[in-house]
């Protein structure tokens, strides 16, 4: 693919697959051809986010550009972007400009623009307790107004596995790192089985139904104002349906932890943790954790 700057909408290509504007220039996206002269650039210039080599993001003008390491019969996120927009328009999600697949390197691609705010790690420091603690229940209700969507198994919106690292046995050595590994799609009592398979110690239950959730909703996933009213929530691509117990109990875990300067790393899990207590989702934290390490 090529991305490529015009003075003009009406400059614009016919092949152009996409356009957007940004700060009052036209870009487009369209198909890489024979004739194509390219150079090498700076990938350096403009990334945000870096994971070895599966994950980077780039922010360049008021646009994000993701790339993402991708395997046949995984979900996009930009379908759990847009499934988001429409069972739940309420929800602050991120604009799709373009998504596409480059089967040749295994990697999803995904323009999308850049929501107005800081990552609430970053705000976290000048938020008050009130102001924290109503971002926390703010997140809770979007939760629970998407776990609303439910799947008889544990599968993405359309039918794929699903790719969640701690609900998975360990992966063997000869794996890829960089190559994501999926689960399912599983019913309840093939999920039940499987956890039980897995680990020496007994699984929390797994429920009759699958809530859809985003499952990453770290500090750094969060966006807010500089009022700390949610403006923005990201990064959906292990969005799918898990069973009820992971929906609390993920709080608890590493991917939760805050990486500011603060008294307290674990409070952005506890505090939304406690929020999604409210609305009758439990915390299984320590059946969860015995779980996991009893896995060889």
């Amino acid at each position: 693919m090529m991305c490529e700057r015009v003075q003009t909408s009406l400059s614009k290509p016919a092949d152009a697959l996409a356009t957007w504007e940004d700060e009052g220039e036209t870009f487009y996206v369209r198909e890489r051809t024979p004739d194509d002269i390219t150079a090498e650039g700076d990938a350096q210039f403009g990334r945000v986010y870096v994971a070895g080599v599966s994950a980077a993001v780039w922010c360049i003008g008021q646009c994000f550009f993701k790339v993402h390491a991708w395997r046949e019969g995984m979900e996009l996120e930009s379908n759990n972007i847009q499934f988001v927009k429409d069972k739940a328009p309420e929800v602050p999600v991120p604009d799709v400009i373009y998504s596409w697949i480059d089967h040749d390197i295994n990697r999803n691609f995904l323009i999308t623009k850049r929501v107005s705010g800081q990552t609430l790690d970053q705000a976290w420091p000048r938020l008050s307790l009130s102001q924290r603690t109503q971002v926390a229940k703010d997140i809770a209700n979007y939760i629970v107004k998407l776990a609303l969507n439910t799947a008889p198994s544990f599968q993405t919106i359309n039918g794929y596995g699903v790719r969640e690292p701690w609900l998975q046995d360990k992966p063997p050595t000869q794996h890829p790192l960089w190559l994501p590994r999926l689960l399912g799609p599983l019913s309840v009592q093939e999920m039940q089985a499987y956890m039980i398979k897995i680990s020496k110690e007994p699984p929390p239950s797994v429920s009759l139904l699958f809530h859809f959730y985003h499952a990453d909703l770290g500090p750094k996933n969060i966006i807010v104002l500089e009022d700390g009213k949610v403006s923005g929530i990201i990064d959906w691509e292990s969005a799918a349906y898990y069973p009820r117990f992971w929906v609390a109990t993920k709080t608890s875990l590493g991917a939760f932890k805050l990486e500011c300067e603060t008294d307290n790393q674990q409070l952005w899990g506890q505090l939304l943790g406690q929020a999604l207590e409210l609305h009758g989702y439990k915390r299984l934290d320590i059946e969860f954790q015995n779980w996991y390490k009893g896995m060889a």
